[in-house]
Formats: C-alpha cells, sequence, structure tokens
C-alpha cells in the first residue's frame, strides 16, 4: 500500500502533464519519460491530496479561529488573534491543494476512467471531488464549480453560487454512486478500502448526510430528512469508516505532524479547551494535548500519545463519530431521541483515540444523555461534537459553530478591522489573491453578490 502513496507524491504535477494536446505530444515524445499513468497510479494522489488538505492550511486556520488551536508565534498569532486572514492566506490551498490539486487530480482521474470503462476510479473520484467541493464552498461561499477544471478551454471560469454548489455536491455524490454500483475495472490503488465498492458506497451515502447538515439552518426539516435518509446507507462502524493512514516519513506524513515538524513552537492548543475538558473530566486529554511548562502543546517530538499530531495518523475523511452526532442532531429537530447516537458518537471518539473501556464508559454515563429543549439539546450534542472532532475534521467544527451558535466563544479582544469590520470571529475565508490577479471579474462578481466577502460576511448557507 505504501508503494502507491510513494508514487502519489513522486507524480504530483505529472497529471497536469498528460492532459496536454495530443499534437503535442506526438511531436515532443520522450521515450525516458511516461506518457501515460495507470488509474492504479492516479488514485493514489486523489486520496493522499484528499486527505491532507483536512489538516493542512485549511484545518489549522479552523482550528485557530474555533479557539482549539493558539498562535504561539508568527503568522499563528496573527490568524487566530488578530483575524488578520487576508487574500494572501490560502493561496496555496486554493491553488496546489485544492483546484489544480485535489480536484483536478480528481477530475483527470474521471476522464480517463471514462474513457476507458472503468467506473470504480471515476465513481471514487467524484465522490472525492464531491467532498472537496463541498468543504471549499463552506469555507468561500462561492466557487468556481460548474466552468471549473476546463483547463486551457476556460482559464478564467465564472464562480456558481453557493447554494448551486451544494446542489452540485450532492448531484456528483449520486453520479459517483451511480458509477460503483457498476463496479467494474478496479486494479489496485485505493488506499483506503482496496476496492471494496460497498463501503465507497456507504461513504457516499456520510458524506450526503454531510453536506445536507450544512443547511439545516436554511430549511432544518429538509436537512434533517435528507440527513437521516443518506445515513440509513452509510457505514455504522469504526471499522468501516473511510481512514487514510499517512507514512512516518517527512515525504508522506499526516500534515498536522508536519507543521509540528517544520513550525515548532508556532501553534500550541488553546487554554480555553484545556479548561473545557478539564472541567468535564475528559479522558481524551492525554490524546489531545500536552502541558509543558506555560505552554500546552499538540504536538511533541517523539510523544506517541497524542492521537492526531503522529506522522502516520489514521486521518478519518468522515467519521461514524460526525455521523451518529449528525444523526442525534437530526433526529431532536425533527422530533425524535437522539440519546442513542449521542451516546453512540461519544463511544467512539473515545475508541477512536484508544481511551481505556471502563473510562470511555463513565464518561458516557455522565455526559451521553440528551435532556432539555430542543436548542439544548442541540447545543449539548454540538458542544459535544467540537471535543470529538478535534484534530482531523476542523472544518466540521467550524461549520457547527456557524450553523448552530455552538459552542459559545467570544471574539478575540485585539481582533484588526482589516478584514473584519465587525471584529467578530471570521465566518468565512478572502477569496485568495491569485484569483485577482488571474480571474479578477468573476470574483469580483462573486464578492458583490455576497457583500462584499469580508471575514463578517456570513454567506447563503449559514444565513
Amino acid at each position: 500500500m505504501k508503494l502507491f502513496k510513494y508514487i502519489a507524491f513522486l507524480f504530483i504535477g505529472m497529471i497536469l502533464f498528460s492532459s496536454c494536446e495530443k499534437s503535442l505530444e506526438d511531436i515532443n515524445q520522450d521515450p525516458t519519460r511516461l506518457s501515460d499513468i495507470e488509474m492504479r497510479f492516479m488514485l493514489p494522489e486523489v486520496l493522499t491530496q484528499t486527505a491532507f488538505n483536512q489538516g493542512n492550511n485549511t484545518g489549522r486556520v479552523a482550528g485557530l479561529i474555533m479557539q482549539q488551536f493558539r498562535g504561539l508565534d508568527a503568522q499563528q498569532i496573527q490568524y487566530g488573534d488578530n483575524y488578520l486572514l487576508g487574500a494572501d492566506v490560502m493561496n496555496n490551498y486554493w491553488g496546489t491543494g485544492l483546484y489544480s490539486g485535489s480536484l483536478r487530480a480528481a477530475q483527470v482521474l474521471i476522464d480517463k476512467a471514462t474513457e476507458e470503462g472503468a467506473p470504480f476510479y471515476s465513481g471514487v473520484a467524484k465522490i472525492m471531488q464531491a467532498n472537496e467541493y463541498g468543504l471549499a464552498t463552506s469555507m468561500f461561499g462561492d466557487i468556481p464549480f460548474s466552468e471549473a477544471l476546463q483547463g486551457i478551454d476556460n482559464l478564467k471560469p465564472a464562480y456558481d453560487t453557493q447554494q448551486n454548489v451544494y446542489a452540485g455536491v450532492q448531484a456528483l455524490l449520486d453520479a459517483g454512486i451511480a458509477d460503483l454500483q457498476t463496479g467494474t475495472g478496479y486494479a489496485g490503488g485505493d488506499l483506503v478500502y482496496d476496492g471494496d465498492v460497498a463501503k465507497w458506497i456507504a461513504t457516499a451515502y456520510a458524506f450526503k448526510a454531510r453536506y445536507a447538515m450544512h443547511l439545516s439552518k436554511r430549511d432544518p426539516s429538509k436537512a434533517s430528512q435528507d440527513a437521516l435518509s443518506a445515513i440509513g446507507n452509510a457505514f455504522t462502524s469504526l471499522a468501516d469508516q473511510p481512514v487514510f493512514t499517512f507514512g512516518t516519513a517527512q515525504t508522506d506524513n499526516w500534515s498536522l505532524a508536519k507543521f509540528g515538524q517544520e513550525r515548532p513552537s508556532t501553534l500550541g492548543f488553546n487554554q480555553q479547551f484545556v479548561d473545557k475538558m478539564t472541567a468535564n473530566d475528559d479522558p481524551r486529554a492525554a490524546n489531545y494535548y500536552l502541558v509543558e511548562g506555560d505552554v500546552v502543546s499538540y504536538w511533541a517530538s517523539g510523544n506517541t500519545d497524542l492521537t492526531w499530531a503522529q506522522n502516520d495518523a489514521s486521518i478519518p475523511l468522515i467519521s461514524l463519530v460526525e455521523l451518529k452526532m449528525m444523526e442525534a442532531e437530526a433526529l431532536v429537530r425533527t422530533g425524535g431521541d437522539g440519546s442513542a447516537a449521542f451516546a453512540a458518537a461519544i463511544a467512539a471518539s473515545m475508541a477512536q483515540v484508544g481511551v481505556d473501556a471502563t473510562a470511555a464508559a463513565d464518561y458516557v454515563t455522565a455526559n451521553g444523555t440528551l435532556s432539555g429543549t430542543m436548542d439544548e439539546q442541540i447545543q449539548q450534542i454540538v458542544e459535544e461534537a467540537y471535543t470529538s472532532y478535534y484534530g482531523y475534521a476542523f472544518n466540521s467544527t467550524w461549520t457547527n459553530w456557524r450553523r448552530t451558535g455552538y459552542p459559545v466563544l467570544t471574539a478575540s479582544s485585539v481582533a484588526s478591522q482589516s478584514f473584519d469590520p465587525s471584529q467578530v470571529i471570521p465566518v468565512r475565508f478572502l477569496y485568495v489573491e491569485s484569483e485577482d490577479q488571474t480571474n479578477s471579474v468573476n470574483v469580483a462578481d462573486a464578492r458583490a453578490r455576497q457583500g462584499g466577502g469580508l471575514l463578517d460576511q456570513p454567506m447563503w448557507a449559514f444565513q
């Protein structure tokens, strides 16, 4: 399996080479270089980049915004304390991580799989592409979608409204499911399920639930019903959730661990998060942070207890924990009893980080029963999700807060008005400067549709 991970990193960029015009390929054939790549070597790039994105810049900054991380030095202080999240902050993610990264790699694989009649690969690629679009629109609002990824045929794609992007995400997931139901053409390279079609279909339904619940503020009843319908077809155990395991080398390690190694002492664990876990006598604390004098660290060299800071961390692309939290919330919103799903979500979180079974059971007994009004129960669910999603699902935590208002957090007292005139906790990222340089008309139109698109301007989904 590790061979495919190494290949994914070594062949980054080769996908773009293979998409050149046929006439140029014929003229410039180099017998020492590959002119075609097998799909079993292309899929690892899609999976690797998608998983890596979860803990890269967007994840870290979302963790700072949500006061799970704390900036100790350099840009991390500016991001977390001052909300100085300018148009340069997400340049690398938007470019090499997203549009020229995971999305482009997935599209090339979709095109090749469609041409060669290998629906397994097109199905998985569509599912990964849908998830990446869903995460991106939740962070930026309107984004290029229907005109994206056309290469030289359209270098200035229009921005679709967020409403249309979310609809497109669901359609992509449905298309991925349809491809996988054909179930032919697998020849290797699946670093998550090793070609298990049923598990990939279950994962697609899990993503359908996630992006249905993103719209709970727009239409709580429909979002909840759609999520429950999807959850009924999703995976039901930790063993079946889609997990990507990174390597131990600096070239193929988990992005949070990589940042800890390359930028030590710049990012720490937030004290308010420590206080929350301490107040709840939370047994996951030893797996989340390490106290070293006056500093609380999320990563420490040689420490093997910090589950989500290991080089070879196993990262769920979407977890059973999230599924059960969504199920609990959706049940509560539709008048049902979410307690069993809520308790199952907490138990899954404990098991995921290796908490002792007795300590886990004690915590569930003390904290795993829902009570009160609908809003009080939703608050209880989302505040527990805040702790349970730490380390791998920072965007889901940020999305939960933007659509429910929980957990209740206080904005930084030293927030700058530069990009955040209201000095509130940021509710979006700014469009990147590379778009202003290469696609200025379309990005300006998108900003105009969204009240200027500054950090304090809520996007459509969370209004």
